[in-house]
């Protein structure tokens, strides 16, 4: 795995971390991705989060609010809801981390960048844990799962944020919220620390990579997901109404996902529940 933090307006190099030997000069791949991120906006009117070149897969998340763009490279043996989990869980930390130093420098990344240095201990214990994790086989169908989710939530909160209008998105967004907290203030689920690993915030939606495979009840952390979601797909028909929800769906590629994976949703046994889910039955 590479990591890339940039000033998504600049390409500043506010950090990198390789795993991976290569010989790529770091600084001038930095500019390449900020170059590629302004083509695919200008192009696309939104940046691409997904790639493949170069014989390895690509993955980006542009953050906006703080004028940063995380990017992310793996071998293609890594799927690439695995790999886009992964770099959300180091988005929402960096955030997490530097959001006051961002306000401080008057809403700017320029200055003494050394300042990130010690992030990259944070990327070096996350990139251990997740290690950890694959060589235990009997946790393994377990991140797949969540690798599933999040590929799923990160695919609703895009086309809230580029196919709605404000008043619809500030609406939908207010329910959400409601609807998660009463969801985790349950009885069911509110003594279960290991939920707490579950977040979610109107900025910066939903992150479930976090959780601790090893010590996490996996029967009731899918119980859990899939309740939060279910709310979602129900909020969205509400407001939106089912048609429209129907063509969210599609250009968002959500059927055509749920279509390639069939064979792994059968095997985690969520292929009838998303199914039933997306299409509305």
């Amino acid at each position: 795995m590479i990591i890339w933090i940039l000033d998504s307006e600049s390409g500043t190099k506010l950090l990198y971390k390789s795993f991976l030997k290569t010989s790529a000069d770091e600084d001038i791949v930095s500019g390449f991705l900020t170059a590629f991120h302004h083509f695919s906006m200008v192009e696309f009117k939104q940046s691409l989060e997904s790639i493949e070149m170069g014989g390895l897969r690509w993955s980006y998340i542009l953050e906006p609010e703080y004028q940063l763009l995380f990017v992310a490279a793996d071998t293609k043996s890594v799927r690439t809801e695995m790999l886009m989990g992964r770099l959300n869980v180091i988005k929402e930390a960096f955030v997490k981390e530097f959001k006051s130093a961002w306000e401080k420098k008057g809403h700017t990344w320029n200055g003494n960048i050394n300042i990130f240095l010690p992030f990259l201990d944070v990327i070096e214990d996350y990139y251990n844990q997740w290690e950890e994790v694959e060589t235990l086989t009997h946790v393994a169908d377990f991140f797949d799962i969540l690798g599933v989710f999040q590929h799923i939530l990160i695919s609703i909160r895009n086309f809230i944020d580029h196919k709605m209008y404000s008043k619809s998105k500030t609406e939908i967004l207010k329910l959400i919220d409601k609807s998660y907290n009463t969801i985790k203030n349950q009885a069911k689920y509110k003594n279960h620390p290991e939920l707490k690993n579950i977040s979610y915030s109107k900025e910066a939606w939903f992150n479930i990579i976090d959780i601790n495979l090893i010590k996490g009840e996996k029967k009731l952390v899918i119980r859990y997901l899939k309740s939060i979601l279910r709310q979602i797909v129900n909020i969205l028909k509400e407001v939106k109404g089912e048609n429209l929800c129907l063509r969210y769906f599609s250009e968002e590629h959500i059927y055509a996902y749920i279509y390639n994976n069939m064979k792994l949703l059968k095997d985690l046994k969520l292929d009838m529940f998303f199914l039933e889910l997306f299409l509305l039955l």
